[in-house]
């Protein structure tokens, strides 16, 4: 298992557990303050050509913050360009509320769904809005 530096708020312990797969514990607290060492640990795990699948496990984490969950974003759209995977494999208390009230959740195959079944994009009007017809 490699850890990278801890700097204090936030750590990420990598584990590579098969070809492909690389596991990142992330603990601490994710938030503006260490949203930037977030995704240079994240960006350096994906780094080597071999890893494919980055699966983050959310459960030791106390805090996640809007300005985190937008580096969890921008590595995942990054993995994505280079045919890799980002998913959050777990999750718990303040992080998990956060990403159910956002739907990120659902980007990051979060919570996973049993084998054969997929998340589906549905439209619905926003809260208090209604449809206008054109004149």
């Amino acid at each position: 298992m490699n850890t990278f530096p801890d700097r204090g708020l936030l750590r990420c312990d990598v584990r590579d557990v098969s070809p492909g797969l690389r596991h990142v514990t992330v603990s601490g607290e994710a938030d503006l303050a260490t949203a930037d060492q977030l995704e240079r640990d994240l960006t350096a795990s994906l780094s080597p050509a071999w890893v494919t699948h980055l699966a983050l496990d959310l459960t030791r984490l106390r805090y996640l913050d809007c300005a985190a969950l937008s580096v969890l974003m921008a590595v995942r759209q990054a993995a994505l360009a280079r045919d890799q995977q980002v998913t959050i494999a777990a999750a718990t208390g303040s992080p998990e509320r956060v990403l159910a009230l956002t739907s990120a959740g659902q980007i990051f195959g979060y919570p996973p769904l049993p084998h054969g079944i997929r998340y589906q994009r549905t439209r619905r009007p926003l809260r208090g809005t209604t449809a206008r017809a054109a004149s």
